[in-house]
């Protein structure tokens, strides 16, 4: 599972290295939170694996408690991942609004003769390269997510359709919850 790792927090574009953006993330989350969100990561790559690795071997004998064991540690782990994406688009819209209030004194420093507006144009480009990593970083870790929701959905279908009652009835519980929690959020 190394290789998982590497591709965790791999950036590329236009001035943003890997170092650059391992750098802003830790000044934005904090060393420790950005090891366990790349420890989040990696789970969410290799619960993704799991199942699909599981799903390729069906003339393996079906168990159903196995199965039903894998579908909860997936969807387990995406509420994990979910809540980390929420808090990296919470970081994206809090450095968004960081971005318009300097655009806002830049304008007022200009209006008042401007001796201050390359600092600030300084701080304004910093503020874009970081809005610029969590984006990158949130983009590339909700594809990782939405992967592991399907592979998670195909489980739970190939649950219901191959271990006999027991599976059909689990099946169509969890579609009910799932109506109903949707509801219970509209």
């Amino acid at each position: 599972m190394g290789a998982l790792t590497r591709r965790t927090f791999a950036f590329s574009g236009p001035g943003l290295t890997e170092a650059l953006a391992r750098s802003v993330l830790a000044r934005m989350f904090g060393a420790v939170r950005v090891a366990e969100l790349e420890r989040l990561h990696v789970q969410v790559l290799e619960q993704e694996q799991r199942v699909a690795e599981r799903l390729r071997r069906p003339g393996r004998p079906l168990d159903f408690a196995e199965l039903r064991a894998l579908h909860e540690r997936s969807w387990q782990t995406a509420e994990l991942a979910k809540a980390s994406l929420d808090g990296a688009r919470s970081t994206e819209q809090t450095i968004g609004e960081a971005i318009r209030t300097t655009h806002r004194a830049i304008e007022t420093e200009q209006a008042g003769g401007g001796r201050g507006v390359s600092a600030m144009r300084q701080t304004l480009e910093a503020l874009h390269v970081d809005r610029d990593v969590v984006r990158t970083y949130r983009d590339r870790y909700r594809q990782d997510l939405s992967r592991l929701i399907v592979e998670t959905g195909r489980l739970r279908d190939f649950i219901g359709a191959n271990c006999g009652p027991e599976g059909r009835r689990w099946h169509q519980t969890l579609l009910a919850r799932t109506r109903a929690h949707q509801g219970e959020r509209q």
